[in-house]
């Protein structure tokens, strides 16, 4: 649980007179964001609001903190802590989380980093920064000792540098120490560094030294923005290669952490071999445990209290390594689910099975409903139909209960392995090569290669059908039974759902079939003079006979004195014409005539000034015949 601090104490944010005029207006836009976020200027509505104030109005529990459980999913590993209680850990996101740590930063840094003294007042930067081997080289075998004070209002620091070296040639070696303490007000610092170098000039070929380093570092901060940490760290370098280890802890907005990483290409536990109370030479199996970059060593037996899980929510090293189950499931069809389920229960599991992790190669389960039954086994990755070749010489005559062999698939083979009787047809069993010789009582029907009459077709009363019995047997259609093959054959009315009819004939071709067209508008007017065609309709005469036509409408029109009108048209010829000044309300033209076989055309065109608009026009025309 997270210790609360109280309400943080912010200091005030002081004023600065700075000669860098770009530097200063920097400061100032600074110190205005702060300003207008923590209340103290511009608008009300701006300031910030901090979760305590939140608490505070509304009460302690109407604001939590809600945790998800996690489910693991692969590369996570689930630590059972007992008592019901785990805790879930993913392997990628911990070594993140290692690698975005203060700690691990710090460790990463070589020791000729200069941003690895950023944390450190500048007087302490300016001394650890410069290389002791090169001051070696310098001022040959010396001890100094340096003491550094300051105190004023913004800052307040007191320093003690004691130095050895010694040099000849240039093979160089020098020992730094340094013990500090600082504060500005708002941040406190102490620290205690050691450095040690020895160094070779020309090397390496390229003529650059070799260097052989060890600093430590032990450092405290306390600051009102970061909180509390403190850090301790031992960093080897020897050329290019580095190795360190280090221990922190910090406490940040009351949430506390702490670490202890070791870097290094290869970490081990050693066992010292006695003898009489004396070591004895180094043996492999006294390195009981190691790391390195390609894996993880152990020599000794590992002992483990409670549950172990390997891979997530599945199996626990507690269940051991198990054999296959066989069971069975109710179900009306195949489901991966309810044989995932079932196998998850039959370990004495509670609740749904989250996944297939607890399930082993060879896990079988039948499910059936006593009609469907099927049974599958589990190979790894899925549920699969079992299949198995068996010697002959395996099963024992007789041993096999046709009432348990299910024969969907069945094929049946003559001893030269011709197929005779195969049940994987699409639709029905197929029948191939079984001869009528090899199945007794079919009868001559089922036997003989086609029903034949005259040979193979009897009569009910047992004898064999000839052609001439359609003649002399069959009853034939007359007065006396037509009615039972027709019961009434003069139709006077037929209602009839659905017919497909090839050809019909209706006497005198009497069939009429009318035509319609609609038009919503409204159809503006464009000036008066100009007809514009709004309807059209056609009906198409196969013999000649009456056309009638009746087109009606509405025209209306703005305020003023304005004129519109309409004309019918029938096969291009003008029949009637329509127009008024202030227009008029209603349109209908109507039209009657006989005409001749073949397309006949109507078509009602429209005039009117700006303003006039004609609309919802409906047209008709049919046919005496068609």
């Amino acid at each position: 649980m997270k210790r609360d601090t109280g309400p943080a104490k912010l200091p005030a944010l002081p004023r600065l007179s700075l000669a860098d005029k770009g530097l200063s207006n920097w400061v100032n836009a600074v110190t205005e964001h702060l300003q207008v976020r923590s209340g103290e200027r511009g608008n009300e509505m701006e300031r910030a609001v901090t979760l305590r104030e939140l608490k505070e109005i509304t009460g302690s529990d109407a604001i939590t903190i809600l945790k998800e459980e996690k489910v693991a999913g692969p590369g996570e590993a689930v630590i059972d802590l007992g008592g019901g209680l785990s805790a879930t850990v993913a392997i990628e996101r911990f070594a993140q989380s290692i690698i975005d740590s203060k700690l691990f930063k710090s460790l990463m840094k070589t020791l000729d980093d200069p941003t690895r003294f950023d944390h450190l007042a500048e007087e302490m930067r300016e001394v650890l920064l410069r290389n002791i081997a090169d001051e070696a080289a310098k001022r040959g075998a010396a001890i100094q000792e340096v003491e550094t004070i300051i105190q004023n209002n913004q800052r307040s620091l007191a320093m003690f540098v004691r130095e050895t070296t010694a040099s000849l040639g240039q093979a160089t070696a020098g020992v730094r120490q340094m013990q500090a303490a600082w504060s500005d007000g708002q941040r406190a610092v102490a620290t205690n560094i050691f450095q040690l170098q020895a160094s070779l000039g020309n090397y390496y070929q390229d003529g650059s030294p070799g260097r052989a380093s060890l600093e430590q570092e032990m450092t405290v901060i306390a600051d009102y923005t970061e909180g509390l940490r403190a850090q301790y760290t031992l960093k080897v370098q020897a050329g290019g290669a580095l190795a360190g280890y280090g221990i922190a802890a910090e406490e940040v907005n009351g949430k506390a952490s702490s670490a202890f990483i070791i870097m290094a290409d290869k970490f081990a536990v050693v066992s010292p071999s006695y003898s009489a109370g004396q070591m004895t030479t180094p043996r492999p199996q006294d390195v009981v445990f190691g790391v390195d970059a390609d894996g993880i060593y152990l020599q000794n037996n590992v002992y483990l209290k409670g549950n172990l899980r390997v891979d997530g929510t599945g199996r626990k090293l507690s269940d051991g390594m198990r054999g296959s189950v066989m069971l069975s499931a109710s179900g009306f069809a195949w489901s991966d689910a309810t044989a995932r389920q079932a196998v998850w229960a039959s370990l004495g599991n509670s609740g749904s099975a989250p996944n297939n992790n607890h399930l082993v190669i060879g896990d079988a389960v039948t499910i059936t409903n006593g009609r469907f039954t099927q049974t599958r086994h589990w190979m790894g990755s899925s549920w699969t139909i079992p299949a198995a070749v068996f010697n002959g010489d395996l099963l024992v005559d007789g041993s096999v209960a046709a009432r348990k062999v299910n024969t969907n698939g069945l094929t049946v083979r003559d001893a030269n392995g011709n197929v005779i009787l195969d049940a994987n047809g699409l639709d029905a069993t197929w029948i191939r090569n079984l001869k009528s010789t090899q199945v007794g009582g079919l009868g001559p029907l089922a036997t003989a290669p086609g029903a034949v009459i005259g040979s193979t077709v009897r009569l009910p009363d047992g004898t064999t059908m000839n052609t001439w019995d359609f003649v002399n047997r069959l009853n034939k259609m007359g007065s006396g039974n037509i009615a039972n093959f027709m019961d009434v054959a003069a139709i006077t009315r037929a209602y009839i759902g659905s017919a497909a009819i090839g050809t019909l004939e209706i006497g005198g071709n009497a069939v009429t079939v009318p035509t319609a067209a609609m038009v919503r508008g409204p159809i503006a007017g464009v000036g008066w003079g100009s007809w514009r065609d709004v309807l059209s309709m056609a009906i198409n005469l196969d013999l000649a006979g009456v056309v009638t036509i009746l087109v009606t409408g509405y025209v209306s029109y703005g305020s003023g004195w304005r004129t519109a009108g309409t004309r019918l048209w029938v096969d291009g010829v003008l029949m009637s014409e329509h127009a008024i000044d202030l227009a008029y309300t209603t349109v209908c033209h109507g039209y009657s005539a006989p005409m001749g076989p073949g397309l006949h055309t109507v078509t009602l065109q429209f005039s009117g000034e700006t303003g006039c608009s004609v609309g919802s026009l409906s047209g008709f025309m049919t046919g005496a015949k068609r």
